[in-house]
């Protein structure tokens, strides 16, 4: 297989993509805006500047349109959901509601993290906004076992959330088999508290357990705000992992709890995470790899998606000619999730639906369609009843050293179906 290496650095000013247009008219026609709703502070911007840049490539390319409407994504609709450096649910959920009181808005793309997605769906979904994320993860929003009824539950059967992710039940699966294959028996498990975080560690140490029977030796929940690990990873120490298992993302944690690893004598053992750390190369400010520095040399990362896809060599191509970077972390997926969406304003456009909030109807009907096939550079994928991308593979990177100059980069190794 071949496994592509995405370097570089993330962190670049935002590109706006407009045109000009008219207003909604007889014929479908007019102008009509898509929010982007991202983390854009600190740690997280590692994470959501290859996404926003993905998603407004994938626009300009579209030439601003989609079916009969032009599509725009002004700055003042690219929206920052953190507060101090870190994704913050209530500034998500109005960002969501300034895109639900703003009829020219037919669809949002994001936002980067589950807990963030858990607070704005329920407004989204009765409003009957659009929404697609590139990354969000955490199965209980969509999946109705894992409680997804409860955050759609004005219109539970009228999906307006997709995403192009695969979902945290699947994603722990690969990073436990991937950390069984490298020999891992006894893992220390660590989360940050949150939606995302401690879900999908949970998964692992359930399924590390029960499935696998293997043994977690520790597993301790410990927010964000914390700033010393050190006597944690000591108590840690004492109980003899042969691995570390991280749920959370850089800004809650991810390097503080490696660094402090390193500290107390575990840096020789395998230590992963999942995506939440998996964004951007050492050369990338405030990147997992760029704050773990040369602690980095036994850390491994998922991401819920692809190695390797049919438009990837094109994608990475038009990437770094706009940007004079490479592509890192989900950058592709920004670019598929904006697809997703002009996909949907394009056949909705096509029903001639009369006035705004028809509009707006007719695209979330569109987007989460199960019966239609998107043809995007993700290659060919259908949204289930619940809106869950068909495609299923997980891919876990580890870390070349030299990459990026030098300072680090993650490199595919190993492209995983769960099991």
């Amino acid at each position: 297989m071949k496994l592509t290496r995405l370097a570089g650095v993330a962190g670049i000013a935002i590109l706006a993509v407009s045109a000009i247009g008219c207003n909604a008219g007889p014929g479908g026609g007019g102008t009509y805006n898509v929010g982007i709703d991202m983390p854009q502070q600190g740690s997280e911007l590692a994470g959501s500047q290859p996404v926003i840049n993905g998603a407004l490539l994938a626009l300009k390319q579209a030439n601003g349109k989609a079916g009969t409407y032009t599509i725009e994504v002004p700055k003042s609709l690219i929206l920052d959901d953190a507060v101090a450096g870190t994704h913050d649910p209530q500034t998500g959920a109005n960002n969501a509601t300034s895109f639900i009181g703003n009829p020219k808005v037919i669809a949002m793309l994001g936002p980067l993290n589950s807990n963030v997605a858990k607070a704005q769906i329920p407004l989204t979904n009765e409003a009957g906004l659009a929404q697609c994320s590139p990354a969000n993860t955490n199965e209980g929003l969509t999946k109705p076992e894992f409680g997804a009824l409860d955050v759609r539950k004005k219109k539970p059967t009228e999906i307006n959330y997709v995403r192009v992710a695969t979902t945290d039940d699947l994603q722990s699966k690969a990073d436990a088999d991937y950390l069984a294959e490298k020999g891992v028996k006894n893992l220390y498990i660590i989360d940050d508290t949150e939606t995302f975080g401690k879900g999908i560690a949970t998964n692992v140490d359930k399924y590390w357990t029960d499935t696998l029977k293997l043994k977690v030796v520790g597993h301790d929940s410990v927010p964000k705000t914390t700033t010393d690990y050190a006597s944690i990873l000591t108590t840690a120490k004492s109980k003899n992992p042969d691995g570390i298992y991280f749920g959370g993302v850089t800004a809650t944690g991810g390097a503080r709890v490696l660094k402090a690893a390193v500290q107390v004598g575990l840096g020789n053992i395998p230590f992963l995470g999942p995506d939440g750390i998996q964004d951007g190369s050492g050369a990338t400010e405030n990147s997992f790899l760029n704050l773990a520095g040369a602690d980095a040399k036994n850390s491994y990362a998922s991401l819920a998606g692809k190695a390797t896809y049919p438009g990837q060599d094109q994608f990475l191509k038009d990437y770094k000619a706009e940007y004079n970077i490479d592509a890192t972390g989900y950058a592709i997926q920004g670019y598929a999730c904006m697809q997703v969406i002009l996909d949907a304003i394009g056949r909705a456009s096509a029903t001639n639906p009369s006035g705004d909030a028809a509009v707006r109807a007719a695209v979330r009907k569109a987007i989460s369609d199960p019966a239609y096939t998107y043809k995007i550079a993700l290659g060919e994928i259908t949204f289930d009843a619940n809106g869950d991308t068909s495609q299923k593979i997980n891919t876990i990177y580890k870390v070349d050293p030299a990459g990026a100059g030098g300072k680090g980069a993650w490199v595919a190794d190993k492209e995983m179906l769960a099991k």
